[in-house]
């Protein structure tokens, strides 16, 4: 099979591989689309830290069912249209045994420790893979993985109906979070970002959107607020003075959602979150509950025109190497698909 394969940092072309050998427990997907992501980036450029090259990157896909084995496979046959989360988890650890397979202590992430789905066929966990429906647009079903990250924090936050939310990053995860997060009740969502392009597409879709960089932006913030502050905080910049901003900017006893990587640690202001007292989470992929979930809001199509307007660009399996380079230009552009 053709595979795009990471042999160093900063190096990704096509190359022949073996189709991969499934054991029990374990499925084949043939590969129709797949979608370039932030982390697919940290690994190429070497800034994952515990990336294992070589390895195939990717793990936003969706594909034909080739084979299945093992538990999870009685439902599954052949042909069925089906989607994977990306990661292999023991099931058996205390984390797992709690509901937290994302950070299981023996996770192996798709793409970073293993092989992902940048390639013709991939391997997955049957007991992780889910058919969608027949009619289902496969560019939409592609998404799945990035709207259960979203899907993930806003469950996580704990945001209720009527609640406030601020989202401070508005790429393509800060987009899904924003329209996740009024899907689920808030009653007002405003979205901090810089680019101009990011903020003009947020407005057509009925958000509030804030430039940081202006000269009035903490007045601006306050009356967004209506000077209290927001009930709950997304942090998806990945910024110093992201997480900055989240701490002044949150309401007395919100809570703030740390959801970006940041490339190194940041300062925390303990002692406003002590007179705040401000709850702050952590969050990292997304549990399998949470991915169910996502396919949920697919299956109901409610959210279908949202969600296909992220999708900016589709290149040609051929063309990987013209993906990426044109994923790490500046441009106007949210989620990048390749098509098998």
């Amino acid at each position: 099979m053709k595979a795009a394969v990471i042999d160093k940092a900063n190096s990704i072309h096509l190359q022949e591989k073996a189709i991969p050998q499934i054991r029990d427990g374990e499925a084949l997907i043939k590969v129709r689309y797949c979608g370039i992501c932030g982390s697919d980036l940290h690994v190429l450029h070497g800034q994952h830290p515990t990336a294992e090259f070589p390895v195939v990157p990717g793990h936003e896909f969706v594909g034909e069912l080739v084979e299945a084995k093992g538990a999870g496979a009685e439902d599954l046959k052949p042909g069925d249209m089906v989607v994977a989360q990306p990661f292999f988890s023991c099931g058996n650890c205390e984390p797992c045994a709690k509901g937290h397979d994302n950070v299981c202590r023996h996770l192996k992430f798709m793409g970073a420790h293993c092989d992902g789905g940048f390639a013709e066929y991939v391997r997955v966990a049957t007991r992780k893979v889910y058919k969608i429906p027949e009619d289902m647009d496969l560019k939409l079903a592609a998404l799945v993985e990035p709207i259960a990250v979203a899907v993930h924090d806003v469950r996580r936050s704990g945001l209720e109906v009527g609640q406030s939310v601020l989202i401070i990053g508005g790429g393509p995860i800060g987009m899904l979070i924003a329209m996740v997060a009024r899907q689920s009740g808030a009653c007002k969502v405003v979205i901090s970002e810089i680019n101009q392009f990011r903020c003009e597409f947020a407005q057509n879709l009925g958000f509030e959107t804030v430039n940081p960089l202006d000269a009035d932006f903490a007045k601006k913030m306050q009356k967004l607020s209506g000077g209290k502050g927001f009930d709950v905080t997304f942090e998806v910049s990945g910024s110093k003075a992201g997480i900055t901003s989240a701490i002044e900017y949150t309401t007395i006893g919100g809570m703030i959602m740390v959801v970006g990587m940041t490339k190194e640690p940041h300062a925390v202001d303990l002692s406003a979150m002590f007179a705040k007292e401000l709850q702050m989470q952590g969050v990292r992929i997304h549990a399998q509950y949470n991915f169910i979930g996502a396919i949920e809001l697919l299956k109901s199509g409610e959210m279908d025109e949202v969600f296909a307007s992220l999708i900016s660009k589709v290149f040609p399996f051929d063309e990987i190497e013209q993906a990426f380079d044109f994923v790490q230009t500046p441009g106007d552009y949210f989620k990048v698909l390749v098509e098998m």
